[in-house]
């Protein structure tokens, strides 16, 4: 994982607060200026608390953009600028009703109160934003560990079968090469062994790029797919697998993926974990519902209690939730155990 920082210079990275000062100072200033003139112009000084809207209208403006020292700033200037153009006696600055002081402790709290709505609301923006980020890297993070755990996996699976089996095809050719002539049925043996071992490695092959490319199932269907799974059981594993697969169930390709990922995961523990010789695959069609068994004769477990394998159980009956199924385990230490999986068509 590569991570890239980059480094801001003193003078891009936060702006002065002199400067700030200085451009609140200034908007707060403008405003006044622009809404005086306006009155000015337009003859509205007669309706005084028809003006003073037209203030508070700027107070709160800034008060929410720039924050509490532009708007208390914007609060004094609009006051002096009532009460030195429009406030009897005009030109002056006497204060001479107590509505003066009122206006402006108006002007003050109004200030007051919706810059520190406005501070708060952007420090909880800049803590979703910071939220948000940190979820976002956090999942990429899950996203690259993820892929990683897979590829570690396939590298185990190339090495435990598809590698080993290649050096069995070399090793039993080298054989047939070396005893071609003087035993020609002992060659024949070792080239039989060649074959076979060349049949489950392109077994093992099919059903690893049908792991990196579960789309197919789309095309191939799950019948297939469970199919190219028993081989894989049988081929390597050398378990006794009995079938009854049916038809192509019409499910949609999210619940058949999830079904064949419980059928793989089911397989992946029995051979880890269950010590069995024969498996069941059964996947059928019960009214509206799909049903898909996985059984075992193997040494089974206590389903209440804590046993290897439990992590892929429960990815199991996740996968199952997630397509609104249910899912069930039957098992019995010594017995076997009986995964059984249902979804609605």
């Amino acid at each position: 994982m590569k991570h890239v920082e980059r480094f801001l210079s003193p003078d891009t990275s936060v702006e002065p607060r002199w400067r700030r000062y200085m451009s609140d100072s200034l908007l707060a200033t403008g405003g006044v200026a622009l809404i005086t003139s306006v009155i000015a112009v337009a003859h509205l000084y007669p309706g005084i608390p028809t003006i003073s809207y037209l203030y508070l209208l700027l107070v709160v403006a800034l008060a929410g953009r720039r924050g509490l020292y532009a708007a208390i700033f914007a609060s004094l200037l609009a006051f002096l600028a009532l009460d030195f153009f429009f406030f009897l006696p005009p030109y002056t600055f006497i204060i001479v009703k107590v509505e003066d002081l009122f206006t402006l402790l108006v002007f003050l709290v109004l200030a007051i109160i919706t810059g520190q709505l406005a501070s708060a609301q952007h420090r909880r923006a800049e803590q979703a934003s910071s939220r948000e980020r940190e979820l976002r890297r956090l999942y990429e993070q899950a996203q690259e560990l993820a892929a990683l755990q897979e590829r570690q996996r396939l590298a185990r699976e190339l090495h435990d079968s598809v590698s080993q089996t290649l050096y069995g095809i070399g090793l039993g050719a080298h054989t047939a090469q070396e005893v071609l002539e003087r035993d020609p049925e002992q060659a024949m043996a070792s080239l039989e062994y060649v074959i076979t071992l060349a049949e489950a490695g392109l077994a093992e092959m099919r059903a690893l790029i049908f792991e990196l490319r579960p789309e197919s199932l789309e095309t191939e269907g799950l019948v297939a797919a469970l199919t190219k799974q028993v081989v894989v059981l049988h081929a390597r594993y050398k378990l006794a697998v009995e079938t009854d697969l049916g038809e192509e169930p019409d499910l949609s390709l999210e619940k058949k993926h999830a079904l064949y990922r419980i059928a793989q995961e089911a397989c992946h523990n029995i051979v880890k974990y269950a010590r069995a010789s024969t498996v069941v695959l059964r996947l059928a069609e019960q009214k509206d519902e799909i049903l898909l068994e996985v059984r075992d004769n193997g040494r089974g477990f206590d389903p209440t209690g804590s046993f290897p394998g439990h992590l892929g159980l429960r990815s199991m009956q996740e996968r199952i939730e997630k397509v609104n199924g249910a899912f069930a385990i039957e098992s019995t230490p010594g017995q076997g155990t009986c995964i059984r999986v249902r979804v609605c068509k």
